[in-house]
């Protein structure tokens, strides 16, 4: 039985990518060209000095900055509000005393920042910052 209605063979659909993909390297290119790259700014951080030797009268300040916001002086925790108020009285009763900041690599930024900010309380314009194991 024949069909009123005339029978096409199937057509393929046949895809070309390469207008596209020019479209898509052009737009690279003028992204490319067109980008501001900015310089971001640190924070500067110097090092403790290497071979100097503190006198054996003198004991020195140090802040072992800890997670969980846990400050470690000299052997005694301590929590972030406290941390500046002790570092002043240990500064009063031996000024010499040498003032560095030991950071766990687990610690966070702000309280890194907070000991260096109880250094700066104290009167250093340069805080020696050193990491922990």
């Amino acid at each position: 039985m024949n069909s009123p209605f005339p029978v096409y063979q199937e057509e393929q659909a046949n895809v070309d990518l390469t207008p596209m993909l020019d479209v898509v390297f052009i737009m690279l290119i003028f992204f490319v060209v067109t980008a501001t790259f900015l310089n971001e700014l640190g924070v500067p951080v110097a090092a403790p000095p290497i071979a100097i030797d503190a006198p054996q009268d003198v004991e020195s300040i140090t802040v072992i900055v800890e997670p969980g916001g846990v400050f470690n002086v000299n052997g005694r925790l301590l929590s972030k509000d406290s941390l500046a108020p002790y570092v002043r009285a240990l500064h009063a009763e031996n000024p010499e005393a040498p003032y560095s900041v030991l950071v766990v690599s687990s610690a966070k930024v702000v309280d890194t920042v907070t000991a260096v900010d109880a250094g700066r309380m104290i009167g250093l314009s340069v805080v020696p910052i050193a990491r922990s194991e």
